[in-house]
């Protein structure tokens, strides 16, 4: 236990001091360079999802149960974050089907450990959510798939 400690710390260090010295070694005095970036205007998103978990969990505080708190921290940092990512399509660049995934994956398991109170509403709530967003952003721009689904639709109305 103690060896695990000790290089646990050596590590810690050898990560610091390389980017302090860093920080350290520029001889010039402090302006508004070094605040730049630093604003919720900047970071609205990490903003809106810590403040739809704080508003989840100070819900579950007011209400009665067991974990309620977590669950609806859940289901608001999902739930804002699935939001903001609707309408904000650039947010996230390249990664914004993975932020979808992730949200929708928060926001299913919140409401199913909700809805059951055991673990397996959250496990089958963080499958149907993350699994039906995946399938939604696969499928999203497959025109083939999209035709396929119109024209069998298409079918079974004439009937």
């Amino acid at each position: 236990m103690l060896h695990k400690k000790f290089w646990i710390l050596v590590l810690c260090l050898g990560f610091i001091f390389p980017l302090m010295s860093h920080a350290q070694s520029r001889d010039r005095d402090v302006d508004k360079r070094d605040l730049q970036g630093i604003s919720p205007k900047y970071h609205k998103y990490i903003f809106s999802v810590a403040g739809g978990a704080a508003v989840g969990a100070g819900l579950g505080f007011i209400l009665p149960g067991e974990k309620t708190p977590l669950k609806l921290m859940m289901i608001g940092g999902g739930g804002a974050s699935t939001w903001f990512l609707h309408t904000h399509k650039a947010t996230l660049g390249p990664f914004r089907d993975w932020g979808m995934i992730a949200s929708n994956t928060a926001l299913g398991s919140g409401i199913g450990w909700l809805g059951c109170n055991c673990d397996d509403g959250l496990v089958g709530g963080a499958l149907l959510g993350g699994g039906g967003t995946a399938v939604w952003e696969a499928l999203k721009n497959d025109h083939a798939a999209q035709n396929t689904f119109n024209s069998a639709k298409n079918s079974n109305s004439r009937k």
